[in-house]
């Protein structure tokens, strides 16, 4: 009973926290940015810790590859700044945060060849790709969001807490439906050698809330409101999806390792990594989703 009190009291408070971020501050990105950077970095962090361990000797290249991936976020939302009209000073650090992003990636195999064996480096590369991309993605929603108006560095925090919101729901659904009716001899298992729990009932229950919560977003006028509802209920079902995926990948990374949870940060809930395991894939695909509207708006 504890254990689910804890973890409830957490769940609120991460959600609250996010969710206050994003639209106490609505039109303000510098929020957003100092919080996301935060997450960046700690995710990064636990992701290198899961994969190269706890050695002292390999600290630095823990590092280094959550510099590059926090870096590879920092540059997404300079463009912010850089479309507001902001002085000479900032493009000038914008542009020093690619050069140090550019110097960390080559730094990374000489620096280990001083920590010990060929060990850590694809790691701490990948990381760019796993964790830096997807959050750098959000830096661009809201943008892509108002790509047809006038002020295209318009900045609006429920363009992403629609998003998170939506991949919330995807969860308790699929924790809802899956523990319902996808356990036991009845139940039909996603992929057993992976995650054992995760059963088909869980997906079509994730994918049906996750419909229900894209189209009260529709509704309440901060989802796709200029389009017809066919449009957020496609990207329901597309973040669903890719929500799914992303929680698969963790799982067998976790499995890979043995360990249950990537850390221990947030009270019954493991890490970072565990929390936001969904949202790596979620993200780009939102993005890309997004970038199709522009399309064929």
């Amino acid at each position: 009973m504890r254990e689910v009190v804890v973890r409830s009291i957490s769940g609120v408070v991460f959600v609250a926290l996010i969710l206050a971020t994003l639209l106490v501050w609505r039109h303000n990105a510098l929020p957003f940015v100092i919080l996301f950077s935060i997450v960046t970095a700690l995710t990064t962090y636990e992701y290198l810790t899961l994969t190269i361990g706890r050695e002292k000797k390999k600290r630095i290249i823990k590092i280094l590859g959550t510099a590059a991936s926090l870096f590879t976020f920092l540059i997404a939302a300079f463009s912010y700044s850089v479309e507001l009209g902001e002085s000479c000073a900032l493009l000038g650090f914008g542009a020093l945060l690619l050069v140090g992003l550019a110097a960390i990636i080559f730094l990374l195999p000489i620096v280990n060849l001083f920590t010990g064996k060929n060990e850590g480096v694809e790691f701490a590369w990948s990381a760019i790709l796993y964790i830096g991309v997807p959050f750098a993605c959000l830096n661009l929603l809201s943008k892509l969001a108002f790509a047809a108006e006038p002020a295209s560095h318009y900045f609006d925090g429920w363009v992403i807490a629609s998003l998170m919101i939506i991949i919330w729901a995807g969860d308790v659904g699929a924790y809802c439906i899956g523990t319902a009716f996808g356990q036991g001899t009845n139940g039909h298992k996603l992929m057993p050698s992976v995650s054992p729990k995760k059963s088909w009932e869980g997906v079509f229950g994730a994918i049906a809330f996750a419909i229900i919560t894209a189209v009260i977003l529709r509704a309440c006028g901060v989802l796709m409101e200029e389009r017809s509802y066919i449009f957020p209920i496609a990207f329901a079902v597309v973040i669903s999806a890719a929500s799914i995926l992303g929680d698969l990948i963790e799982s067998q990374l976790k499995r890979r390792f043995n360990v249950k949870d990537s850390g221990a940060i947030m009270p019954g809930h493991g890490g970072f990594l565990d929390r936001f395991d969904s949202c790596l894939i979620a993200f780009p695909a939102a993005t890309l989703f997004y970038i199709l509207l522009t399309i064929i708006r």
